[in-house]
C-alpha cells in the first residue's frame, strides 16, 4: 500500500509522464525512496528534464501523500502499479506506472476489442457501430474506448445494452470534476457499476489538454487484441491509436464507406494499406478466432427479386439519385422498395443517403 500512496504523490508532478517515473522507481528503488530523497539526487538519473525539480519541490510542498491517497479511498478509486496491469498492457513499451480504476477491470482473457471514431459522426457510422456491436453480444467481448461524445459514446452504449463489459480509458483524471467530455458523467457511472470500468493514468483531479488524448490512445490499443475505426478523417486523432496498435503488434479493423464523405477516408486509407474491412460481425468474429454460424442474423428471406437487386447495387453508402441512376429503374418503383427494406430493417435511409445495416 505504502508504494501506491507515494507513486500517486509523485505522480502529480507534471513533469513525470510514465517513462520518467519508471526510472525514478529503478533509480531509488521504491517510490516511498524516491519521495524521501533529496531533491538534488534526481539529478542522478539520466534523461530527467531539470525544470521538473521545481515542480517536484512544489508538489513535495503542498500535497500531503496519505491524505491525497485517502481521498481516492474515499471516493472508490483503486490505484494499480505497473506490475499490476493486464499483461497485455505491461508489455507495451510504456506502460503506466500508476493505473487509477473505477469499477473493475475485466479479466483478461476475455476478447478485448478497441473501438474508435470521430466525434462529428454521421448516421451511417453510428449504426453500424451499434449494430455491428450488437452482433458480439454473448461472445465474451469487452468493449475499449476513450469516452468522447459519438463513436466512442456509441460504443459504450452498445456494449451496456448487450451485457458486454466495457472500458472508458480517460484523457483526464477520473474526478467528476474534471472528467472529460463532461455529458458523459453518467455513462461513465453506469460503465463503471455494470461490471466494466473508467481508468485514466492521470491524477484524480487533473484536466484534459491537447497532449492527454494521443497518450491516452495507446492503453486503448494496449489493452486490445484489435482496434476497430469505425469512422474518421484523414488526419483523425483516432488514427493516432492505429499506429500504437501496429507498434504494439494488434490488428487494425476499419468500416468501408463511401468515397465522397470525409468520415470514411481514414477508414479506406486503412484498409488500403491492408487493414481488414469489416462489414458485419463475422468480420470481427473471424479475428479472435470466434465461430459465427448460429451468432448472426441470417439474410430475410422473403426478399423480392426487385429488393434483392437494389441491395446487391448498395456496397456502399449511396445517394438515392446516383441508386436510380445505377439500376437505370424509375423512382416510383425503387422508393415503394427501399420504403419496404428499411421496414425489415436491412437498410437505413439518412437524409437521401441509403446504406446497409444488417447484410
Amino acid at each position: 500500500m505504502e508504494e501506491k500512496i507515494f507513486a500517486n504523490a509523485l505522480n502529480h508532478v507534471p513533469e513525470f509522464g510514465p517513462k520518467t517515473l519508471g526510472r525514478v522507481r529503478a533509480h531509488f528503488g521504491s517510490f516511498k525512496k524516491a519521495w524521501q530523497s533529496q531533491i538534488s539526487r534526481y539529478s542522478e538519473i539520466p534523461q530527467i528534464e531539470k525544470k521538473s525539480f521545481a515542480s517536484l519541490e512544489k508538489i513535495k510542498k503542498e500535497l500531503n501523500p496519505e491524505s491525497e491517497f485517502s481521498k481516492l479511498e474515499k471516493e472508490g478509486v483503486h490505484v494499480l502499479l505497473r506490475d499490476e496491469l493486464p499483461l497485455t498492457l505491461r508489455e507495451t513499451p510504456a506502460p503506466p506506472e500508476v493505473l487509477y480504476v473505477k469499477g473493475a477491470l475485466p479479466e483478461e482473457n476475455l476478447n478485448y476489442l478497441g473501438v474508435v471514431g470521430t466525434r462529428r459522426y454521421s448516421t451511417y457510422g453510428r449504426e453500424a457501430c451499434i449494430n455491428i456491436l450488437e452482433d458480439l453480444r454473448g461472445k465474451n467481448f469487452v468493449i475499449v474506448s476513450g469516452l468522447a461524445k459519438g463513436i466512442d459514446s456509441f460504443s459504450h452504449e452498445s456494449a451496456l445494452k448487450h451485457n458486454m463489459k466495457t472500458i472508458a480509458v480517460l484523457g483526464s483524471g477520473l474526478s467528476p470534476s474534471v472528467l472529460f467530455p463532461k455529458e458523459n458523467k453518467r455513462l461513465a457511472e453506469k460503465i463503471a457499476d455494470g461490471g466494466g470500468a473508467v481508468i485514466s493514468e492521470y491524477p484524480y483531479e487533473m484536466k484534459a489538454n491537447v497532449n492527454t488524448f494521443p497518450q491516452r490512445n495507446r492503453i486503448i490499443a494496449g489493452l486490445s487484441k484489435a482496434v476497430w475505426v469505425v469512422e474518421a478523417k484523414e488526419r483523425s486523432g483516432a488514427l493516432i491509436t492505429t499506429k500504437y496498435a501496429l507498434d504494439y503488434n494488434r490488428e487494425v479493423l476499419a468500416l468501408p464507406g463511401s468515397v465522397f464523405q470525409e468520415n470514411s477516408k481514414g477508414p479506406n486509407g486503412l484498409i488500403k494499406q491492408g487493414a481488414t474491412p469489416v462489414t458485419s460481425a463475422v468480420d470481427i468474429l473471424h479475428i479472435f478466432g470466434i465461430e459465427s454460424e448460429n451468432s448472426l442474423p441470417a439474410e430475410p428471406q422473403d426478399l423480392s427479386d426487385d429488393e434483392k437487386k437494389i441491395l446487391d447495387a448498395i456496397k456502399e453508402p449511396i445517394l438515392k439519385e446516383e441508386l436510380i441512376q445505377r439500376l437505370g429503374l424509375s423512382a416510383s418503383k425503387i422508393i415503394p422498395t427501399l420504403t419496404l427494406l428499411e421496414m425489415k430493417g436491412v437498410i437505413r435511409d439518412s437524409g437521401g443517403e441509403i446504406f446497409r445495416i444488417k447484410i
